[in-house]
């Protein structure tokens, strides 16, 4: 072969050379990338819910919430509460759902069903002594009076015109305040979307165990537990969502939103399903604040008259009214005797010795502390001081 022929081969055989590492190459990075086939991104109004049983990648475990709460988040996307933002909250929740707002609630479910104590009879020849109404101690005070006055004079504005408008005396109203959040200043000691977000993961007696071990009898009693617990979970879930929609409505975060251990909001303590209803904007700026005092004065002035509170009405009519706002006839009669107070008037018997129909006929399907049928009806505020049939869910 001559000297041109060996530099022409020397050439074919150095381009094959470089084609075969130009290949080797090429083929080295379409391995260390996944095809374009394989990588699914959500579209943002739905939420990606990992299986149980999926292996976590550990590489964003911080950004996507933690397993204990793929069927609530699979529920609320359903129902077309999802995206980024929802992670994000849930997120926040931690690995693990707090046993205790459901836990409390069963066990004052069972205590009320099982463990109430028998009436006991009077002695042959002795007279029953006449019942005294029922009242929350420590609340009916000379100094909680002058509180209540201060709050009244400092918002004037706001239950004057709410006076005008829906008929409730200021005394009244303020007494109310009292009560559920001492006029602002006890909120609830926890967070109303953390609370609410596990009493509806909460659904079965194995996540509360230390609750229902304590509970004597409960183990002849599962089936009325685990009834009881579903109920209450779906309650929550509905609460839980309404949170959601009002938190977005205000654009809060629902986690800096303070709320008692079963969910109720604002200086009013409404549970969220009742703010659409019965919330109204007080002071005018375009949005249903409960946190704000007018629209608090504002909202539970309304829910009141909603459910039959007539200027001039009798006093019992008036107890019957409270106690749709909160089923307790403490509740009712402490708001009544500290109303008294504030007003300089004599304290009075608050609780009827009959049923008494309020002045004008309640909206059906609106009682607040009782649960409704159907998780779809609103549901009532909450009181921190109630008795436990008081509270938000029976």
């Amino acid at each position: 072969m001559g000297g041109s022929g060996r530099a022409v081969l020397w050439r074919v055989l150095a381009s094959a050379a470089l084609c075969a590492l130009l290949l080797t190459g090429c083929s080295g990075t379409r391995q260390g990338t996944a095809p374009e086939s394989a990588v699914t991104t959500p579209p943002p109004a739905e939420v990606r819910v990992e299986s149980a049983a999926s292996t976590p990648d550990n590489s964003h475990a911080s950004d996507r919430p933690a397993a204990c709460w793929n069927p609530l988040l699979g529920r609320l996307a359903a129902d077309g509460v999802s995206g980024g933002r929802i992670d994000a909250l849930f997120v926040q929740l931690g690995d693990a759902v707090s046993p205790d707002p459901m836990g409390r609630k069963v066990k004052e479910l069972y205590t009320t069903k099982f463990l109430r104590p028998e009436p006991q009879p009077v002695p042959p020849g002795q007279k029953p002594r006449p019942a005294r109404p029922p009242m929350y101690p420590g609340v009916v005070t000379d100094e909680n009076a002058a509180k209540c006055r201060a709050f009244l004079t400092e918002n004037a504005r706001w239950f004057s015109l709410a006076e005008s408008r829906f008929g409730v005396p200021r005394e009244v109203a303020v007494s109310l305040l009292f009560v559920e959040t001492r006029l602002g200043t006890a909120l609830g000691k926890g967070n109303a979307f953390r609370n609410l977000a596990a009493m509806a993961a909460a659904d079965t007696p194995d996540m509360v165990p230390g609750y229902i071990a304590a509970l004597p009898g409960a183990d002849g009693n599962l089936d009325w537990i685990s009834l009881r617990m579903r109920q209450k979970s779906d309650w929550a879930y509905q609460e839980l969502k309404a949170l959601i929609r009002h938190a977005d409505a205000l654009g809060q975060d629902p986690l800096t939103m303070p709320g008692s251990i079963y969910g109720a909001v604002g200086i009013c303590q409404f549970m969220p399903s009742n703010i659409p209803a019965y919330g109204v904007d007080g002071d005018g700026d375009g949005r249903v604040d409960l946190y704000t005092v007018g629209d608090a004065v504002f909202s539970l002035s309304n829910y009141l008259d909603r459910h039959g509170w007539q200027p001039g009405m009798r006093r019992d009519a008036r107890y019957n009214v409270l106690k749709r706002y909160n089923n307790s006839a403490a509740y009712a009669n402490t708001i009544l005797a500290l109303a008294d107070k504030v007003a300089g008037k004599p304290a009075q018997s608050a609780q009827p010795t009959k049923a008494a129909q309020p002045g004008k006929p309640a909206q059906p399907g609106t009682a607040k502390h009782k649960a409704p049928a159907s998780p779809a009806q609103p549901v009532p505020p909450h009181s921190p001081g109630a008795s436990a049939t008081a509270s938000a869910a029976q």
